[in-house]
C-alpha cells in the first residue's frame, strides 16, 4: 500500500511539473472591462492614466504590451510615405529620415506600400470591426489590434493593445490572443482606472 502511495505521489509530482512547463498554457487576465486568454508567464502590470483606462502586460525582461482604452487611443494608421529625389532634397536642405529618397524623377513613379512597416488586416473580434496590425519584418515594428467603437457606431470609446519591436514568439503569441478579447460595457466614468 506504502508502494501505491509512493508512486501516487511521484506520477502526482511528475504530471504537475510537467504542466508547469508546458509553454502552450494559457490564462485569462480580467482587465475589468476586458478580458483577454495570454500564456500562462505574462503579467498584468497596473498602470496610471489621465483621460482613459491604461495598463500594461509584461511577457518577459524586454517584451512589454500596453493597452489604451478611452476616446484618444491611436489608430495605428502609419503616416504617408513621401518620395523625393535626391536634387530636391540637395535644394532644400531637407534631412532625409521622413522620406524615401529616389535617384531621378523617372524613378519616383514606384509604390510607396512597398517601404512601410507594417502590415494590416481586418476581422472581427468579440462581434467588434478590428484592425490588426503587425511589422513585415518579424520583431522591427508594431504588432496590435485597434478597435474604433467599444459600444456601438456612436460610441467614442476606443481600444488598443500593443507592442513594438517584438520577439517573434511573441507577436505570435500576441496575434493569437487577440482573438480572445472580450469586452464587458461599464460605466467607466464611474471606476476607478
Amino acid at each position: 500500500m506504502k508502494q501505491i502511495i509512493k508512486l501516487f505521489h511521484i506520477s502526482a509530482l511528475t504530471i504537475l511539473a510537467i504542466g508547469c512547463r508546458d509553454p502552450s498554457r494559457t490564462k485569462t487576465m480580467d482587465f475589468g472591462l476586458f478580458t483577454i486568454e495570454v500564456p500562462y508567464k505574462w503579467q498584468q502590470v497596473k498602470q496610471d492614466g489621465i483621460d482613459s483606462y491604461v495598463g500594461a502586460i509584461a511577457v518577459d525582461n524586454t517584451d512589454t504590451l500596453y493597452f489604451d482604452l478611452g476616446m484618444y487611443s491611436n489608430t495605428f494608421t502609419e503616416p504617408n510615405i513621401e518620395v523625393i529625389t535626391r536634387q530636391m532634397m540637395d535644394e532644400n536642405d531637407l534631412d532625409s529620415s521622413g522620406f524615401v529618397v529616389v535617384k531621378d524623377i523617372m524613378s519616383m513613379n514606384i509604390d510607396a506600400d512597398l517601404y512601410r512597416k507594417q502590415n494590416v488586416s481586418w476581422d472581427t473580434i468579440d462581434n467588434r470591426r478590428a484592425k490588426i496590425v503587425f511589422p513585415r519584418i518579424s520583431g522591427k515594428g508594431m504588432t496590435g489590434v485597434y478597435i474604433g467603437s467599444l459600444w456601438g457606431n456612436s460610441s467614442k470609446v476606443r481600444f488598443n493593445l500593443h507592442g513594438s519591436n517584438l520577439k517573434a514568439q511573441t507577436e505570435a503569441d500576441l496575434l493569437k490572443a487577440i482573438k480572445t478579447l472580450r469586452f464587458h460595457k461599464r460605466n467607466i466614468d464611474n471606476e476607478e482606472n
